[in-house]
């Protein structure tokens, strides 16, 4: 006997529940908004880390050694502009090499927080050596270092081009962009003001 459908009762396609389709249609969606947005959310995430080097700036006789114009350098700042050592000119800026694995470099952090907080003409720049950003913006938020500016190496370039062996180093560069002084070791405030004050 075989099965035969009534005339004018055809069988349709079997269909997916609208509860189902409803949550296709809402994935995709919400896929689709991630994808727009996530330039945006990813833009304001990495604006609050710190900047990462993109470029090193050749110039004659740059070196990392007193009397030497200090090697230049650019990286992204929080805000998306571009940042140069040079854009400090006029300024005095200490150059400090770091990283947080060295108990050293976490040392002396606080004594350069106290100098940048009351030296408002002096620029502290953190030159962490090949970490993630996150990383290091979270250890100096941890210890609420505001006043030092985090820039990170991630290649060692920069590290390497101004002659760092052993960590910390801290550089100090004149109004000019020249080195008149360097600590090949961790720092107390009272050799961070005498750096800064050979450097005026």
């Amino acid at each position: 006997m075989s099965l035969a459908t009534a005339p004018g009762t055809e069988r349709e396609p079997t269909a997916l529940p609208r509860w189902i389709a409803a949550i296709i249609i809402g994935a995709i969606a919400l896929a689709s908004l991630a994808a727009l947005l996530w330039p945006l959310l990813n833009k304001s995430a990495t604006a609050t880390d710190a900047g990462v080097i993109r470029a090193q700036i050749e110039a004659d006789g740059a070196a990392g050694r007193i009397g030497a114009p200090a090697p230049d350098f650019e990286w992204t700042g929080p805000g998306g502009q571009t940042l140069r050592l040079s854009s400090y000119r006029g300024k005095v800026v200490v150059v400090n090499f770091w990283a947080t694995w060295c108990p050293p470099c976490r040392e002396e952090m606080p004594a350069l927080q106290r100098v940048a907080e009351s030296e408002p003409d002096v620029v502290v720049l953190e030159v962490d050596l090949m970490e993630p950003g996150d990383k290091a913006r979270s250890f100096l938020d941890s210890l609420g270092l505001d006043r030092l500016q985090p820039v990170l190496d991630s290649d060692g370039a920069t590290t390497r081009r101004f002659g760092v062996l052993s960590l910390p180093s801290t550089f100090f560069v004149d109004k000019d962009g020249v080195i008149r002084h360097l600590e090949l070791s961790a720092v107390t405030e009272t050799q961070i003001r005498n750096g800064i004050r050979k450097a005026r």
